[in-house]
């Protein structure tokens, strides 16, 4: 009887540092991932930024998510790309590894499709051309790509709507629609950005399913903005095997699902002085501070409240400048 082979992490990394447009935005990033389904909240934008190579700039609002030099090539006609977009991400030290695969060298871009948050469209076009030229774009012919396009459009609930222009679908289709250019070529990794970022209701049922569907059978990565158990980006967290919380570039929080919905809820803090001083004023009050030295994380029990970061912070005289909820 053959034996399974076990995958390689989903992410690797040690001592990464990643630069967007060469300044630091993560500096020695260490991590190793479990399972085959991880969540990121935060703010991973640049780490996102290195792995997929979607510019930072090509989000809402830029330019159409088709990357790479071929696509560069098609897209010229459509906008001038002569220089290099902004917003561009790299590893500069350490290392990064999707599956086993090296991200500074692009040893992992066959492995992966990438479904960026909101990416402008190109107005002209149907879903099924936008879908059936990232087909094309990564090797694919004409009639194999419209072969490809109208699968993976079925896939993610959007065959009746293929012939409509992009121009004219939902955002929650535009979502869809994102990932289904993603997983055209059946990629063996799905890497999508906020998927469920600003739904509720149907929209967002849409979208789940359509997630749903285009993770059978295959790893992925997803983001959120916000961990809240009741909403839509909660319910996705809860479906992964690995939750990572990233803030100021470093990880603020990480676990299993279960380990992190357990009641607590999570702040990230910026903190400009004293930042020792809250430190230890938090402590008193049985409240753990991580991160440093600007942006930091707490947790908070079902107790505890925000006036006693609050409190803690005048205790100290710490510029506490910024308290954005994560979880709960």
């Amino acid at each position: 009887m053959t034996e399974a082979v076990a995958l390689p992490p989903l992410l690797v990394a040690e001592e990464a540092r990643i630069a967007v447009d060469g300044v630091v935005a993560i500096d020695r990033l260490t991590l190793s991932t479990t399972g085959d389904h991880l969540l990121f909240a935060g703010d991973p934008a640049a780490l996102f930024a290195a792995i997929t190579g979607v510019p930072l700039s090509s989000r809402r609002g830029a330019r159409p998510a088709l990357t790479g030099k071929a696509a560069r090539a098609v897209l010229a006609s459509i906008d001038d790309l002569d220089e290099e977009l902004p917003g561009e991400a790299y590893v500069v030290a350490g290392s990064l590894h999707l599956a086993g695969r090296n991200v500074a060298d692009l040893a992992h871009v066959s492995l992966m499709g990438a479904a960026p948050l909101d990416p402008p469209l190109p107005p002209g076009w149907t879903a099924e051309e936008y879908v059936a030229w990232g087909a094309r774009l990564a090797g694919a012919r004409r009639r194999a790509a419209a072969d490809l396009a109208v699968a993976a459009l079925a896939r993610v609930g959007l065959l009746p709507a293929r012939k409509r222009l992009t121009s004219v679908l939902s955002h929650a289709e535009r979502r869809a629609l994102v990932l289904a250019q993603a997983i055209v070529m059946a990629p063996e990794i799905l890497i999508a950005e906020s998927p469920l970022s600003g739904l509720e209701g149907a929209a967002a049922a849409f979208v789940l399913d359509a997630l749903v569907q285009a993770t059978e059978g295959r790893r992925a990565i997803f983001s959120v903005t916000r961990i809240d158990p009741a909403s839509p980006e909660g319910r996705l967290a809860r479906a992964a095997s690995h939750v990572i919380v990233l803030a100021g570039g470093e990880i603020a929080l990480e676990g299993t699902p279960s380990e992190l919905f357990s009641g607590v809820r999570v702040y990230a803090l910026t903190v400009h002085k004293n930042a020792e001083a809250f430190r230890a004023e938090l402590a008193l009050r049985g409240i753990p501070l991580r991160g440093g030295p600007h942006r930091f994380s707490v947790e908070l029990a079902a107790f505890g409240s925000t006036r006693d970061i609050v409190a803690a912070a005048q205790a100290a005289r710490a510029a506490l400048v910024e308290m954005v909820p994560l979880i709960g």
